[in-house]
């Protein structure tokens, strides 16, 4: 009898656990789907960040390597232009951390969202926050809630394996053949991914005179001769003016009320 009972439940644990394990892989399956749009912009500029790699000394290897460790497209496509250029190691690493400053607002916006993962999810998860993985998790975070934690890794690893891939290839075609990836145009497949993005978070017409406004500020600050800290300033302020504007509104709807 007991053994009996003790196979019932061994039975039933096995159900559960295969249970378990068929939603995890559905909420993979989701967030791979999910990456689509970012795995589409990845192959081309990867493949860009390639050839100009291989175009500026680095070996195939050591494209690849930048691209799994590193895996940062605008630090990336900087670095081997600086590297080509002969720059040395500080200045490269200032360059880098400037531009990539822009994180640290990142990161601040995602961490409400993520207090139920452990250190290592937390380090695993921000190690591959990109642009256009912060842009489509935040919107989802905002619209949807918080999705599984195998949905979010799968859209992660997904955008990651696509830029790897991306860079082998246009590392490996960049070392047999010599063309020029501004004839192509592929070298605007970064702006061109950015402002599909952009789109994508545009629903309605105050977050559109945010982005006009921020892509004002910016370009004024470009123009005026400030470095890679633009970014950061325009970001700033049009959050600023656009969170401003919401709490004005909410206030107003409250009094209304």
């Amino acid at each position: 009898m007991d053994f009996k009972r003790a196979n019932e439940t061994s039975a039933s644990s096995e159900e559960a656990a295969a249970g378990v394990k068929g939603e995890q892989r559905n909420q993979a399956l989701i967030g791979m789907i999910r990456a689509v749009p970012i795995m589409l912009g990845y192959l081309p500029i990867g493949f860009a960040f390639g050839v100009l790699a291989v175009t500026n000394g680095l070996s195939i290897y050591s494209a690849v390597a930048m691209s799994v460790f590193v895996f940062a497209g605008s630090s990336q496509l900087i670095s081997v232009g600086m590297i080509g250029a002969g720059a040395g190691i500080a200045a490269i690493t200032m360059t880098v951390f400037l531009v990539n400053l822009r994180h640290m607002l990142m990161s601040a916006y995602l961490a409400p969202y993520l207090k139920l993962f452990s250190p290592l999810q937390l380090a695993l998860f921000s190690y591959e926050v990109t642009d256009e993985s912060f842009a489509v998790h935040s919107a989802y975070f905002r619209c949807g809630g918080i999705p599984p934690a195998a949905q979010l890794f799968a859209l992660n690893v997904s955008a990651q394996l696509s830029w790897v891939i991306g860079t082998l290839l246009g590392a490996w075609i960049g070392g047999r053949l010599s063309f020029d990836i501004a004839t192509y145009g592929i070298d605007y497949a970064l702006p061109a991914m950015f402002i599909a993005l952009l789109v994508m978070q545009i629903d309605g017409l105050r977050r559109a005179y945010i982005a006009l406004l921020s892509a004002a500020i910016g370009l004024t600050l470009y123009l005026a001769g400030m470095s890679q800290l633009y970014i950061i300033v325009a970001t700033v302020v049009a959050a600023a003016v656009g969170a401003a504007v919401e709490y004005r509104n909410e206030k107003k709807g409250v009094e209304a009320t």
